[in-house]
């Protein structure tokens, strides 16, 4: 039997209007009962995170913004990782051209340079509000804590950002696609699966003790830790062929895994 259960959150346990299925909060709760350990695996930070665990009342282990800090069930950070000023400054250079939308998010909020209508617009996606820090890159010369950067924009645009970033800081920072329109960049090594890892090592659990279930690039690293994982159904064909089942719902990958 599975001992950890860890789900992606946007697109996986929540849809595009923020609603969380109720099966799927059942299932959640079961679990729960029966002894398995849930963690919420998001590029969000915790106290999105945290929002969503209040509609589960389920207490959870949380793998924020992609795997740059894990949360204890208590709300106790365990692990955290942030860019060192330079580099910080670097990629925001790098991704702030005005055809895009960057926030760079941080310990206590989500910034953007300045409000206008494309960052209101992104800013509707997220659980907490975008926060205009004028100061923001002054801040960050003088150490501001910054965990990760989303980018939004054009498909074609992130792509070729992508491969800029790559080119241009190769293994010092990680980058992926985490929504259709969205990239996030964070600190080399960190993804969600090396915050899950450490969590399994912390609990004492074996990855054939592991499943996970999400729907994007960002979840990929997880699907290579777990034994067990599961992509959404409507998900893009290379993150199917990675996992190694496929659901429909949370619930339907749970159910399944407990009938084992």
């Amino acid at each position: 039997m599975i001992k950890l259960f860890v789900s992606d959150i946007d697109g996986t346990l929540m849809d595009r209007s923020k609603q969380i299925r109720a099966e799927d909060i059942e299932a959640i709760r079961l679990a729960h009962r029966q002894g398995v350990h849930i963690c919420l695996a998001s590029g969000r930070m915790h106290e999105e995170i945290k929002v969503v665990m209040e509609l589960l009342a389920v207490p959870c282990y949380a793998v924020c913004q992609n795997g740059a800090t894990i949360v204890d069930r208590d709300g106790t950070v365990i692990r955290a990782s942030q860019f060192q000023s330079e580099l910080a400054l670097a990629v925001h250079q790098k991704t702030a051209p005005a055809d895009l939308v960057t926030v760079i998010c941080g310990g206590e909020g989500n910034y953007v340079a300045e409000q206008t209508a494309d960052t209101e617009r992104v800013g509707q996606r997220f659980l907490t509000p975008l926060i205009e820090r004028r100061q923001v890159v002054s801040d960050m010369a003088n150490g501001m804590t910054v965990t990760k950067f989303s980018v939004y924009g054009e498909v074609p645009l992130l792509e070729r950002m992508l491969e800029e970033l790559d080119q241009q800081f190769g293994s010092r920072i990680t980058a992926s696609f985490s929504d259709p329109d969205g990239i996030d960049v964070m600190p080399g090594g960190v993804d969600k699966g090396a915050a899950v890892e450490a969590l399994m090592e912390l609990l004492g659990i074996r990855r054939d003790e592991t499943a996970c279930i999400g729907d994007s690039f960002n979840d990929l690293a997880m699907f290579r830790i777990c034994s067990y994982s599961f992509a959404m159904s409507h998900s893009h064909g290379t993150v199917l062929r990675t996992a190694t089942h496929r659901a429909d719902t949370v619930g339907q990958a749970l159910n399944d895994l407990l009938a084992v």
